[in-house]
């Protein structure tokens, strides 16, 4: 699009330095960060973005600027505007015209990266275009295509991410809805016509002050983001399903459930096989290894696909065939002594408990190792503390993204619900000794799942578990210890 053409679309108090009539913009961004070449950088509020960031966007690729207040020594057009989030949305609707089939937006504490892995696989191996964005990063085809910075990303990333250019799209769009996203407007004018919740427990209490609040933001997908012709996929055993029903039936939205047994999509286990009930009709799967949350995460991903036009029985034959997710009960390695290793992203009371307890075989709890986050949910420490002390036999406590908070503060914070617990500052030492404690039993290195990094202050270091775990286990089997060295 031509920068000459900006000023007939938005309403312009003022334009600079806009001295040639050639030049377009093929991209358009509010961070520095995502600045590609022949972009449109749009500044949203002046006070918080700083100068050097308008250089760093202009050395990436930025050809203008958008802002509510004229730039000082800025030589590149800059088109003054009173409302900058309003000609946000109608610049990438001018440049990016053409919807995808469908946008699912999946919420809730725990799951939406299961969930939206689990739609991708079975629309891969259905043949069905998709492009998703999430946790583990930005996917098409369900193959990856860049990282993601945030779960629920700006506005301009989902529209540009989402909707082309071209004459036509033939994808569905699938995506993570954070409470952060939702809070923050990020999907705000973004036309979701599929909406799911997975679950809702003790999250990010830090930004949401309380339980309700973070509730509340979350059902605002559904009560202000999903389309009133649109699907609203929800979990059975959700405590208050039933006023959300009666609230979204008030839009006339339609409504699918999965998770119980009355519910249009459930799964069970019969004599060790696995069967999926879709609305009226029972289908077996055969001998597949889901515990009872990767179970309702595969039901609410059953549910997408059914209103994506896909076969239930197509989909019953993908099941046996889906990849789990990276660092989602990542199976590490055995031991000869029958134990083994789980790396997954629990980071929150619920998660915890979920894969303590699915772990639990015989009466024998695993052995868990985990830490909390730094500058977040304080309270979070209490509750994981208590759980693990419940539900673990052995407990490692750790670091797991300090950032700018004291990091022995963390640990005693969590160890102070836990005593039992054996401290272990650095994470890599933890994993080395925890893989070396190893009894005939199952490991799990709880929090970080999928993170290649470990954040001390302003520093990024390298880390990533599942890495780190193979290593101490391919070094316990060996004899001669001396022969490995990790990189």
């Amino acid at each position: 699009m031509l920068l000459s053409n900006i000023s007939k679309l938005i309403n312009c108090k003022k334009i600079y330095n806009l001295k040639k009539n050639n030049l377009s913009f093929n991209h358009i961004s509010t961070n520095s960060k995502n600045i590609e070449k022949n972009s449109l950088l749009i500044i949203e509020n002046n006070k918080l973005f700083k100068k050097e960031f308008i250089i760093e966007a202009i050395k990436k690729g930025t050809i203008a600027v958008i802002t509510s207040i004229f730039i000082r020594n800025i030589k590149i057009p800059q088109f003054i505007t009173s409302d900058t989030s309003n000609s946000l949305r109608i610049l990438l609707k001018h440049i990016n015209k053409n919807p995808p089939k469908n946008i699912i937006g999946i919420t809730g504490t725990n799951g939406k990266t299961s969930v939206v892995w689990f739609v991708a696989n079975i629309c891969f191996l259905n043949d069905v275009n998709t492009k998703t964005y999430g946790t583990l990063g930005y996917y098409k085809n369900f193959k990856k295509i860049e990282d993601s910075n945030l779960t629920t990303p700006e506005f301009e990333i989902l529209y540009q991410k989402s909707f082309l250019n071209t004459k036509k799209n033939n994808y569905n769009f699938i995506f993570e809805v954070s409470s952060h996203g939702i809070a923050k407007n990020r999907i705000k004018d973004f036309p979701i016509n599929i909406a799911a919740i997975t679950n809702l427990s003790h999250d990010h209490l830090d930004f949401h002050k309380s339980f309700k609040d973070y509730k509340k933001i979350k059902y605002k997908l559904f009560y202000e983001h999903l389309d009133n012709s649109g699907t609203a996929i929800l979990n059975s055993k959700l405590k208050d399903i039933d006023k959300l029903k009666n609230e979204i039936k008030k839009k006339k939205i339609k409504i699918l459930t999965y998770g119980k047994n009355k519910s249009h999509v459930y799964a069970y286990y019969k004599d060790n096989i696995l069967f999926i009930r879709i609305k009226d009709k029972s289908y077996k799967v055969g001998i597949v290894d889901y515990n009872n949350f990767e179970l309702e995460n595969l039901s609410c991903a059953i549910c997408c696909c059914i209103l994506l036009d896909i076969h239930p029985k197509k989909i019953i034959e993908c099941v046996s065939k889906i990849k789990k997710p990276i660092g989602r009960l990542q199976e590490i390695g055995h031991l000869e002594n029958n134990s083994k290793v789980i790396v997954d992203y629990a980071h929150t009371p619920d998660a915890l408990k979920n894969i303590l307890v699915s772990n639990t075989k015989n009466g024998k709890k695993p052995n868990i190792l985990f830490g909390c986050g730094g500058d977040r949910d304080k309270t979070k420490r209490k509750l994981m503390g208590k759980i693990a002390n419940i539900y673990a036999q052995k407990i490692y406590i750790t670091d797991d993204n300090p950032r700018f908070e004291d990091p022995s503060t963390i640990r005693k914070n969590i160890l102070s619900y836990c005593e039992e617990g054996l401290e272990i500052p650095s994470r890599k030492k933890a994993i080395e000794c925890a893989i070396n404690e190893l009894n005939s039993n199952t490991l799990i290195i709880a929090g970080k799942g999928h993170e290649v990094n470990q954040t001390y202050k302003n520093k990024l270091i390298k880390f990533n578990d599942a890495k780190i775990a193979k290593f101490f286990i391919e070094k316990r089997k060996v004899k001669n210890k001396k022969k490995l060295k990790y990189k």
